[in-house]
Order: structure tokens, then sequence, then C-alpha cells
């Protein structure tokens, strides 16, 4: 049975930490990744979320329609981006490498092709953290620990039947 977006129960060390504790990593990790352009950081990211994903014994075949699904937004997010940025990278580090010219306004440089780097490792960092607190994050227990640290019952009760 394929789960989309749905608790997957293991024996991991991911699953047995509480659901403040994923949700504050996961928060604390999106937002690095996303204000972060040092490919070095990123990358370091990218190695710890699929080491994680790795101990948390969630098999692939049990996420991959999610990750093809993420995988063609992703490629076209990219295509998009140089169709209507195709110096943002440029504009972002304030140098221009022409590799060549495609036609019009349209040249390959290495900036840009530095920053489309960047923009897929944030995503290499964000699908494996996401997938991971989806699938190793009972949706009681999380309700339960957002109650914890002071979240209203209401609150907390109304993103566990979000998440079932």
């Amino acid at each position: 049975m394929t789960n989309l977006f749905n608790y997957i129960p293991r024996s991991s060390i991911v699953h047995r930490l509480t659901g403040a504790t994923k949700l504050a990593a996961l928060l604390l990790l999106t937002f690095a990744s996303m204000t972060s352009f040092d490919t070095r950081l990123l990358g370091g990211m990218v190695i710890f979320a699929f080491a994680m994903f790795g101990v948390s014994k969630i098999k692939l075949k049990e996420v991959a329609p999610v990750l093809w699904f993420t995988f063609v937004f992703m490629v076209l997010n990219n295509l998009l981006i140089y169709a209507f940025s195709p110096e943002e990278g440029v504009a972002i580090y304030g140098s221009r490498t022409v590799i060549c010219h495609l036609f019009g306004r349209y040249y390959i440089t290495w900036e840009q092709l530095f920053y489309q780097l960047n923009v897929v490792l944030k995503y290499l960092v964000m699908i494996p953290l996401v997938l991971l607190f989806v699938s190793t994050t009972n949706p009681s227990e999380f309700a339960a620990s957002l109650n914890k640290i002071g979240v209203s019952y209401r609150i907390g009760y109304a993103v566990s039947i979000a998440l079932r």
C-alpha cells in the first residue's frame, strides 16, 4: 500500500522523538535552508536530511509518488526560474561569467548555474525533512505534544484531524 502523507509506524530514533521536537527541527532547518545561499551549509544539510531519512527506516518506495511529484515540480520550477529571471544568479553573486549565448536575453552563466544548484539543494533539504515529519509523526501524539508546549487543545485537535 502506498502512503501519501500518512504516518508510517516504525521503530526508529526519529519515530521516538516528540512531535514538538520534530516540528521545531523542521522549522529551524527550513528557515536555515531557505535563507541561506551558502552551498557548503546547504550541502551539509542535504547530507543530514538524507541521513535522518535513512535512520527513520522509511523506505523510498513508500514515499515514491510524492518524490516523483516533487521532482517534476523541482524541474519545472528551475525551468521557470530561468525563463523569467535568467540573470538572477548574476544579480545575487555580483559577477557575470558567460558560458554561452542561447538566444535573445538568454545566456548560460556560471552564476546562474550556481544559483540553480542552490535552489536544487534547498529542495533536497526540504523534501526528506517534510516527508520525515509527516511519515514519522503520529497525529495524536503530535497534537498532545503541541498541547504540552502551550498550544490550545482545540488547535492541537484541529491539527490532529488535518494530519489524519
